[in-house]
Parts: C-alpha cells; structure tokens; sequence
C-alpha cells in the first residue's frame, strides 16, 4: 500500500528562506545605485524645508467663563425691575453669553487694543503692532512696493494717519483669518480656549496675555458700570422715598399744631425728644 504524502502550501522550510533571502539580497545590491539616489534626495528634502520651515509657536489660554445665569436670584428679579434694578443676566451681562464672547475676542476693537499695548522685550519697550511689523519684515516690503520711509507706531497715539489706520484694518484682518483662534472645546462646558499661532515665539505669548486681558478688563468696566446704575437707581428710590417720609411727617404735624392737648410741631418733628416718647405711649 503506498503512503501519501500531503504538503501543506502554506508552510515553508528554512530552504526556502534561505533561497528567497540570498534573492532578496542580490536584487539589493543590483539596485544599490538607485536606493543611494532615492535617500540622498530624501534626506536633502528633509534638511531643506525644516532649514525653511520656520516653526509656528503657539500660546494657549484657557479659562472658565462666569454662567450669567440668575440661578437663586431669579425669583427676586421681577421685583427688583420694579424698582428700576437690573440684577439679571441680560442687558450688558448678555455680551458675554453663549458666542457672543467669541465675537468679542475676534472684534477689531479688541485685537486692535491689544497691538497697540506696549511690552518688554529683551528689556525694551515695544508696541506688540511693531513687533508684528518687524518679524514679517513689512516694512521692507513697504519701501519697496510705495518707496515710503519707515511707518513706526508710538505709545499713547489717539489719532492715526489714513496710512496707519489701513495697516491696523490689514494686520487685524491677517490675524483673525489666519493667526488667532477662539473656540469652546466642549459645546456642553463655558470653557473657553484662545490659540494664537505665529512664527514669532514672543508675539505668540505677549499678544495672547494682552488678549485676554483686555477682553477682561472690558469685561469688568461693563459690569462695574451696570452695578454703578443699579446704586443711582437704588440712590433715587431712597431720596424718593426720603421725600415722601418727610411730605408725611409735615401733614401729621400739621394736624397735631391744630388739635389741643398734644404735641407741638417741633416736638414731634424730634423723634429722638422725651415729649415725643410721652406723646407716643398716649396715643
């Protein structure tokens, strides 16, 4: 009876690998030319565009933006509106609800504050916009394009040339296309997180911190004065209030001069007298 023998085509014996190897390694050396090339080109590939590349530095600021909802304090809001008193979440608090406070972060008056605040680098004093200037060399680029001398922004300038005033509308036009991103990672949370991406390590931090800052500092001016109105508003309805006290007091006085056998009008209009604590325990 023969025997039969079965081969499995999916093993291979250590022949076979030694024969595909010795293959493997004739076709390298017969294309060693070619494999030289290819890392040669991709190598200088490599060191040239991180030569050219410049790295993007990037400044992250998150922070917990305040609920401006009434919560407890919504039960006392109606009476209080009664009184002229605003202690809801609405009016100038509705600024910085929901993504209102990412506009605001992207607004013109905002970006434009913050380049135009003054910072210390390398122990000098600068406009962060003149940084900007400086870093993505515009200036050269000024004088070869309008042949015009150097524009340069001062601290505590009020009133900007034409000139100076298209720059600013440009540079704040770049920055919020392309440079500066405001966002809420997670829709559910008021997290909110500022990113600003130059190629300019110091401008990326500096700019970022007086970012926030100033979308911060406009946030306490705003709820400052709204608290401010409500104190007049309270102010107003006491002296309100006063003047009907003291219109009260004239009549009931009045009355008492014209009846016998009470106090007189001085004596009542002195609460703080002995006669008026006798007349009281009379009545």
């Amino acid at each position: 009876m023969e025997e039969l023998s079965t081969h499995n085509p999916d093993e291979i014996s250590l022949k076979e690998i030694v024969i595909k190897l010795r293959l493997a390694r004739t076709y390298i050396v017969s294309k060693w030319l070619t494999i030289l090339f290819s890392g040669l080109i991709g190598g200088l590939s490599g060191l040239g565009y991180a030569y050219f590349k410049k790295p993007v530095y990037i400044a992250t600021s998150t922070f917990v933006l305040e609920d401006s909802k009434s919560g407890g304090l919504g039960q006392y809001a109606g009476l209080a509106s009664l009184a002229g008193i605003n202690v809801s979440g609405s009016g100038a608090g509705g600024v910085f609800q929901g993504d209102n406070i990412l506009e605001l972060y992207k607004s013109r008056s905002m970006i434009k504050q913050a380049l135009l605040s003054s910072v210390l680098i390398n122990g000098r004093s600068k406009l962060l916009i003149n940084v900007y200037i400086d870093f993505n060399h515009l200036q050269e680029n000024w004088q070869k394009d309008q042949k015009t001398s150097p524009i340069l922004f001062k601290e505590n300038t009020k009133i900007f040339t034409r000139l100076q005033d298209s720059i600013i509308t440009d540079i704040v036009k770049t920055i919020n296309d392309k440079l500066l991103s405001v966002t809420k990672p997670d829709k559910k949370l008021n997290i909110i997180q500022v990113d600003v991406a130059t190629k300019n390590e110091a401008f990326s931090k500096f700019f970022n911190d007086k970012l926030v800052q100033t979308v911060n500092n406009f946030y306490a001016q705003t709820k400052t004065k709204k608290s401010y109105q409500n104190v007049v508003s309270l102010q107003k309805q006491a002296d309100s209030v006063r003047r009907v006290l003291n219109g009260s007091l004239s009549g009931v006085a009045s009355a008492i001069d014209a009846t016998p056998n009470t106090m007189s009008r001085e004596e009542y209009m002195n609460p703080g007298g002995v006669k008026f604590k006798e007349g009281i325990e009379k009545l």
